[in-house]
């Protein structure tokens, strides 16, 4: 008989459940005393207020807010300028991406050794993309290097370009 000294450090997604839902619980139980005992102090401070000091201050409360409300939509219309907002136009940055994919113009001529590089480069990336040991060395190179494969379908398109012309 075998027996495993090692603690399952993995928990099961029940005992994991259960774990959140108790603490929500806890948290819910938590905000429900919060929120009781908030509601047990403001009646304490205002258990000596009257029914009608109450209509008074829902009353005064309705006309301010009402008044500033009133007061925003009429001055907002009137053709009172100076102490508007002023809006500056939008304008489009100087180091601005564009949108459309545009031919890459560069002065650089690229010689066959150096394509034959970047050609067998990809062939090795191709093929470590095809095996399961590959594959993780090829997701690690994609994620620290994100354009790289990117950079060299451009190289390759280049290269092919400067024969058409």
């Amino acid at each position: 008989m075998e027996f495993n000294l090692k603690k399952n450090s993995k928990n099961s997604p029940a005992e994991t459940d259960s774990f959140r839902s108790s603490l929500l619980q806890r948290f819910d139980e938590a905000n429900l005393r919060l929120q009781l005992k908030c509601a047990n102090w403001l009646e304490r401070k205002t258990a000596h207020v009257s029914r009608k000091s109450w209509i008074i201050i829902l009353f005064s409360f309705i006309v301010f807010t009402g008044g500033c409300s009133i007061y925003l939509i009429v001055n907002s219309f009137s053709g009172n300028k100076t102490k508007s907002i002023t809006m500056t136009p939008i304008t489009r940055p100087t180091n601005a991406v564009p949108f459309k994919e545009k031919s890459i113009q560069l002065n650089v001529a690229i010689n066959t050794t150096e394509f034959e590089k970047i050609v067998r480069f990809h062939r090795y990336m191709d093929s470590l993309s095809r095996s399961p040991t590959g594959k993780k060395r090829h997701d690690s190179i994609v994620h620290y290097r994100p354009g790289l494969l990117d950079s060299i379908a451009i190289v390759k398109q280049y290269y092919h370009s400067q024969f058409k012309n």
